[in-house]
């Protein structure tokens, strides 16, 4: 017995430095949880089943889970928010363990089915011990979670219980260590986008630092939403400009494009060249507009809005300078410069001439499909008259 608990120890001690000297390291957590597990079985703790879950701070999904079998791979699954994985969450046993603080024992063939969401499947799946331990995190986020379940007719033993208690100071501290990443990661997506937030990252924080990137640019603009914000009420507001994202936003990056601001009730996007593509760039910009249009159209058929939606599009290709600029210790990483401007003020003839696309001479002259002249304009603050197009109809396309 000693030597068995020798023994035991010993591994014990193996998989903690594993796991802060190398899981740590591991690009795919799910292939860390498959290694972790396949460590505590080749100990001698006879686990079948471990599922992980890990609560995150992003924009559609309240946590990420991972589950193992033995023998399989890890598995990852997201939970949106929304009432379905709420109320999965009450009926499952992290709920109780996050309350209390406590490891929660399940002996599924010796509780009803109705106990807790799981104990169906692991009834089915032959589990006869399962226990669910929950993870608080130093930043304060508790709603993290560990389990582990067994086939053995006995169940976990106290010995493989004590084992398990060892690991897991070591486990949270990587899951915490990787969830911060991950969160960091995400929450600097979403606010500032791909590009930029990988330059963040990359220590891109200086402040009068610029980056020219060649580019087609995208600016769609909201009209008459001023008005509308003084008429409606301030949840319509921003129901109307969250339905009005919904139709630009998915057809942008859709085609490879990059939305790096919404800037009131406008959104700037860019289309990168890729060695030199500019072609394929103005291309997919054009065809993002169209399908934002065409979005917008089937939405307000729906007549489900506060109010009907009508954008205009300008279309662009020049330089995007990304550039940090603020005071002290409070920056914004934003997007300037000449070209930037021309795009906004294309924005402000779309109503004017009646047109809901319009294109600058150096962004049609980038394609390979006609579009019309609409004759030479003033933008406000930018020196000389510049040419304005609008793409052509399929069917103009057609007789020409």
């Amino acid at each position: 017995m000693a030597n068995n608990n020798t023994r035991l120890k010993r591994k014990a001690d193996e998989i903690r430095n594993w796991l802060l000297e190398r899981a740590v390291f591991m690009p795919d957590l799910g292939d860390a949880l498959t290694e972790l597990c396949e460590r505590i079985v080749a100990a001698g703790v006879p686990i079948a089943r471990s599922a992980t879950v890990v609560q995150l701070l992003n924009a559609s999904t309240q946590a990420v889970g991972r589950e193992w079998h033995l023998g399989g791979k890890t598995i990852e699954r997201l939970f949106p928010y929304g009432a379905q994985s709420d109320r999965s969450y009450e009926r499952s046993p992290y709920a109780q363990a996050h309350r209390t603080g406590e490891w929660v024992e399940i002996r599924p063939m010796a509780v009803s089915p109705d106990a807790y969401g799981v104990v169906p499947e692991l009834k089915a799946g032959g589990f006869t011990h399962y226990v669910c331990i929950p993870l608080s995190f130093s930043n304060g986020r508790k709603r993290n979670g560990l389990t582990f379940a067994t086939k053995h007719p006995s169940g976990f033993s106290a010995v493989d219980f004590a084992f398990l208690r060892s690991l897991v100071p070591a486990i949270r501290s990587v899951m915490e260590i990787r969830a911060g990443e991950r969160i960091l990661d995400e929450i600097l997506q979403t606010y500032v986008g791909g590009d930029p937030h990988k330059r963040i990252l990359a220590g891109d924080i200086h402040r009068g630092k610029v980056t020219r990137i060649k580019s087609a640019l995208l600016f769609s603009d909201l009209r008459g939403f001023t008005n509308l914000s003084m008429i409606l009420p301030e949840e319509d507001i921003t129901d109307l400009l969250n339905r009005y994202f919904d139709c630009v936003v998915p057809e942008v990056e859709q085609r490879g494009g990059e939305v790096l601001k919404f800037i009131g009730d406008g959104v700037l996007a860019i289309f990168q060249e890729h060695e030199g593509h500019t072609i394929g760039a103005c291309t997919q910009a054009l065809a993002a507009a169209k399908a934002s249009l065409a979005r917008i159209a089937r939405a307000n058929m729906l007549g489900s809005l506060p109010a009907p939606l009508i954008a205009g599009i300008a279309l662009h290709y020049g330089e995007a300078a990304y550039g940090n600029v603020g005071s002290g210790q409070r920056l914004d990483f934003t997007v300037i410069g000449r070209d930037v401007n021309i795009a906004n003020r294309i924005t402000r003839l779309n109503e004017k001439l009646g047109q809901p696309i319009l294109m600058s001479q150096a962004f049609a002259s980038q394609l390979k499909v006609g579009a019309q002249h609409l004759g030479e304009f003033e933008f406000k603050g930018v020196p000389g008259e510049h040419a304005l197009l609008k793409p052509l109809q399929d069917e103009e396309i057609a007789r020409s």
